[in-house]
């Protein structure tokens, strides 16, 4: 059985797009591209959302016990929909926080999503108020983090927001994550000025960042933490998750970070990332940051929009973020990262359906992923700092020795 598109995408042929035919290519973008039709009449019975969700194929059972996903949404409620289709299996675990600003129409349904599927599902009470500035975005995170690890066996977790998009199968991030070995992937890089929040304290004292304090050395509690600027989107083992929840209290950290303006939510995890002295389970080191150099990630690739609409593909940005559309299903399909970020189903559909008609042949089909390198993952700085910290005579290197795929390489100049 192949895989169904929806009505406006039917038409579309995605392997044509993958051979990288430009003049089928330019006949399905400009003022040809096809968005997503709502569909006003969409059941949302128990047993027709399992029909769209749940494949007709047994899945194999996956060696770490499952990948949880924590994710804060708003809109959009079929691509949510259809996510959770690309990524299911009967051994991964998924929770929402929905924006309390969301409407009526996208929380009901929700709310319906997950009540089909309680034994893998969590939906946290509707009461916080996100924005695109980043408030209560790590606030919500960490609700859904707590409520996931409910839920026994899965060995990793994924930190989400409303259009990042998973192109990854799930026996792709489960190897993943095993080549991983624990520790955390997100992007780090230096703080913002902005979002330098110098006039607050910062240590673990102040923050009574530790529950039990009398299991920490008096100087770990007294240093103050070096801060990171990265992203929201991670990617945890449970260890890790653990930690966050059961042995730290985020609570005055978090507290503090949405006092900034703007994106203090891509602050938390690249700070507990940095600072090794704190202990948190699969940590790096803050001496690449120092030498100036950003260490590779692959939880989520984002294209910014430096130059306006210039640099980007589609012509399209938002929130300074390059819309991505089926003219990005080559990098998509090819790239080591786990999601990508802008698709808007508004904008373009076609990228969508044919990403998951992908992930889809990959995982039932027996359609070879020829570019999945697991070598570039085994590599990553770190990774191998994960690895040998603890080896005599280790000396890190912040630069990986595997050839970097980028972006801007299949876009040209």
């Amino acid at each position: 059985m192949d895989y169904c598109k929806r009505p406006e995408t039917r038409h579309i042929q995605c392997g044509e797009v993958l051979k990288g035919n430009k003049t089928y290519l330019s006949s399905i973008i400009g003022d040809n591209r096809i968005p997503l039709i709502q569909n006003p009449s969409l059941n949302m019975s128990c047993p027709e959302i399992s029909k769209r969700i749940r494949p007709k194929y047994n899945m194999s059972s996956l060696k770490l016990g499952g990948v949880a996903f924590a994710r804060n949404v708003f809109t959009d409620y079929e691509l949510i929909e259809k996510q959770v289709q690309m990524t299911w299996h009967p051994d991964n675990r998924y929770c929402f926080v929905v924006d309390k600003n969301a409407k009526n129409d996208f929380k009901q349904k929700m709310g319906q999503l997950v009540g089909c599927f309680e034994d893998q599902m969590a939906m946290m009470p509707v009461t916080l108020f996100m924005d695109s500035a980043g408030h209560n975005q790590n606030l919500a995170h960490t609700k859904c983090m707590k409520a996931l690890l409910q839920y026994p066996n899965w060995g990793y977790a994924m930190l989400l927001q409303n259009h990042d998009f998973i192109t990854k199968t799930v026996y792709e991030l489960d190897r993943i994550f095993d080549l991983m070995g624990g520790v955390i992937d997100v992007k780090t890089g230096g703080v913002i000025w902005e979002r330098d929040m110098k006039w607050l304290k910062w240590d673990p004292k102040s923050l009574k960042l530790f529950r039990n304090e009398s299991e920490v050395p008096e100087d770990v509690l007294k240093i103050s933490l070096t801060f990171a600027c990265g992203s929201v989107q991670a990617s945890l083992s449970r260890e890790t998750v653990r930690w966050l929840i059961e042995t730290a209290d985020l609570t005055r950290f978090i507290d503090q970070q949405n006092q900034t303006v703007f994106g203090g939510d891509e602050q938390m995890i690249s700070t507990f990332q940095i600072n090794s002295q704190l202990g948190i389970p699969g940590h790096f080191t803050k001496d690449c940051l120092e030498q100036g150099v950003s260490v590779e990630h692959v939880t989520r690739l984002v294209h910014w929009s430096t130059t306006g609409h210039a640099n980007c593909v589609t012509k399209i940005s938002r929130h300074g973020v390059c819309l991505l559309g089926i003219e990005d299903l080559i990098p998509m399909a090819e790239l080591p990262h786990l999601s990508f970020n802008k698709v808007y189903p508004k904008f373009d559909w076609s990228i969508i359906d044919c990403a998951a008609e992908l992930v889809f042949n990959r995982t039932f089909l027996g359609q070879e992923n020829h570019h999945f390198d697991e070598d570039y993952y085994s590599n990553l700085v770190t990774v191998q700092y994960h690895k040998n910290h603890r080896k005599p005579g280790y000396k890190l290197n912040c630069i990986s020795n595997r050839k970097r795929r980028r972006y801007e390489d299949y876009i040209g100049p």
